[in-house]
């Protein structure tokens, strides 16, 4: 296996233990077929940004080894709707479903350091979350040979427990599929500059793993799906947020995407706004809240909007038609 190196890591080792499963093969007649992975994170960087690594999910255990793959399970299972009670079914509602591809790889035998370290922790005044190591994560993919359109990085952290994601830089010198959106164009690109990735705990469950992969799956150039339980984002990079607008009087219109005008969410459900300025599409069903939203009161029962539901389809099917 050809191992790409960057002057400014440590090098890679030639030899190390991974095992693969796969979940689902998605379209075998491409090369390149639309391609989620999961892997597990060998070191945590101690806080983010302070080049301190500590060991994370890299033993090889056979405790280890089933706790990533019972993780990588819940993954695949809740980005295609098959949890019990789970009403959202995301990659399942796509009609090209059976075109994607996602398999789980855990990797063993490789050191501790910045070069394996794909996670990061944030401290108590940031809420104790994760983020990935956007450099670390690409570099780790090259060693290993694999180019998936989004992954997930599955830790062990003892410390923090929240999941963050990275969205995905297109690489808008290739082709895609133009659709409108409030008068002007964005396009659903065929290829990635940089994979969507989403750091995520062993303990994660209900909705997160869907809610992280619609952040990681949207693009920082065509359209960002943000969270909608704040005015403000610490990931959007000020690009173009989809699925949120600012303003007061709501509007009864909130966007035309694809052709279709889309009504403004001008209640939020039983949460309501309170002070906040920023509004959203209009829901799915009134009674739950928006998945992108504080999907956590909804537990199961939380659905996309209806915009950002069309938009993660469309998406979908410009993707597995490369």
């Amino acid at each position: 296996m050809a191992k790409h190196r960057s002057p400014k890591k440590a090098p890679f080792p030639n030899k190390f233990t991974s095992e693969i499963t796969q979940w689902r093969n998605g379209d075998t007649t491409k090369p390149d077929p639309l391609f989620i992975l999961v892997i597990n994170n060998i070191a945590v960087e101690k806080p983010f940004g302070s080049n301190n690594f500590v060991a994370d999910m890299g033993t090889g255990t056979s405790a280890d080894r089933a706790l990533f793959s019972s993780r990588a399970e819940y993954i695949n299972k809740n980005l295609f709707g098959e949890w019990p009670d789970q009403a959202e079914r995301l990659l399942a509602d796509s009609p090209y479903a059976s075109k994607i591809k996602l398999w789980s790889m855990y990797i063993w035998g490789l050191p501790s350091n910045g070069t394996t370290s794909m996670v990061g922790e944030f401290g108590p005044g940031l809420d104790r979350f994760l983020k990935p190591r956007r450099d670390a994560v690409v570099g780790m993919l090259a060693n290993i040979g694999m180019s998936p359109d989004i992954v997930f990085v599955v830790t062990n952290s003892s410390t923090c427990s929240r999941s963050s994601a990275l969205g995905t830089t297109d690489d808008d010198t290739r082709g895609g599929v133009p659709v409108t959106y409030d008068g002007g164009t964005i396009t659903h690109r065929f290829y990635h500059k940089i994979p969507g990735m989403v750091a995520i705990h062993k303990n994660t469950e209900d909705m997160t793993a869907a809610h992280e992969f619609s952040h990681a799956f949207s693009s920082y150039s065509n359209g960002f799906i943000t969270d909608l339980y704040r005015d403000s984002d610490l990931y959007c990079h000020g690009t173009i947020v989809f699925n949120r607008k600012i303003g007061r009087p709501i509007p009864d219109n909130f966007a035309i995407y694809h052709d279709v005008n889309y009504l403004s969410d001008k209640t939020r459900n039983s949460i309501g706004y309170g002070n906040m300025q920023s509004y959203n599409s209009e829901l799915a069903d009134a009674t739950v809240p928006a998945l992108m939203d504080r999907y956590w009161d909804g537990l199961m029962k939380s659905l996309h909007d209806k915009m950002t539901k069309a938009y993660i389809m469309d998406r979908v099917a410009a993707k597995v038609s490369r």
